[in-house]
């Protein structure tokens, strides 16, 4: 349930985590609560020059209900927060990745004359698909096991080797700045392609990339919510 006390001065990421709903009002007006989700809402509102009592008054209206059922990620551990990530955010990005690119290819080659912007977000995307692969092995072959490790160490009560404690917080700096990477060239790509609008006379093809894409964003802010948000910040408090 949704805090509402000194609600101006609470981080955006934070305000996600209580209820994940709140998403959906910070993506309709542009504010980052993923990558961004580290500033409070009064600086988040400023910075996109955003009215703060109109956020302030539709996050009020969070305030009475929960989260949806199965959605109270915070309490889940680590261990099942990984799970949840790699079936669900990580499989995703698996899926699409090359479906949106082809879309992106044959949409830049058969429109980019008229519309060269299209060349751009292929490009782009196919820079971002690299990125995230990558990304996404570095998580499953060292990050999640590190935490995984430390995690049963906690819970048997055993010390944690300062080497594994160093490695872990290395890992995490370099994930949360591919998570920073990976936002910028989302929010490029949502730029070129005028917040993923076709125009009027767009082929289906034109459609489904903008449409694919926009799901894209959707899926990758999620995504590196849970991870910036909640897991890192669980396996920060591991090391304390």
């Amino acid at each position: 349930m949704l805090t509402t006390e000194n609600l101006s001065e609470q981080k955006v990421g934070d305000i996600v985590t209580e209820n994940y709903h709140a998403a959906g009002i910070f993506r309709e007006h542009g504010i980052d609560f993923c990558c961004g989700g580290g500033i409070t809402l009064k600086e988040a509102c400023e910075k996109k020059n955003v009215e703060l009592q109109n956020i302030e008054g539709l996050l009020m209206q969070l305030a009475g209900s929960p989260a949806a059922t199965g959605e109270n990620y915070s309490e889940w551990s680590p261990a099942f927060l990984i799970d949840y990530i790699q079936n669900t955010h990580h499989k995703f990005v698996r899926n699409k990745t090359s479906e949106i690119a082809a879309y992106a290819q044959k949409v830049a080659s058969v429109h980019g004359e008229r519309h060269p912007w299209n060349v751009t977000i292929f490009h782009d995307f196919v820079t971002l698909s690299h990125e995230l692969l990558n990304h996404l092995q570095a998580e499953e072959e060292t990050v999640f096991p590190l935490i995984n490790q430390i995690a049963e160490l906690h819970e048997k009560g055993e010390p944690v080797d300062a080497n594994l404690t160093a490695a872990l917080r290395s890992e995490l700096d370099k994930m949360v700045s591919d998570h920073d990477g990976a936002g910028n060239l989302m929010a490029k790509i949502r730029e070129t392609s005028n917040n993923f609008t076709p125009p009027e006379d767009a082929c289906m093809t034109y459609q489904i990339l903008y449409k694919n894409l926009a799901g894209f964003e959707e899926d990758l802010h999620k995504h590196v919510h849970l991870e910036n948000n909640i897991l890192f910040r669980k396996a920060e408090a591991l090391l304390a």
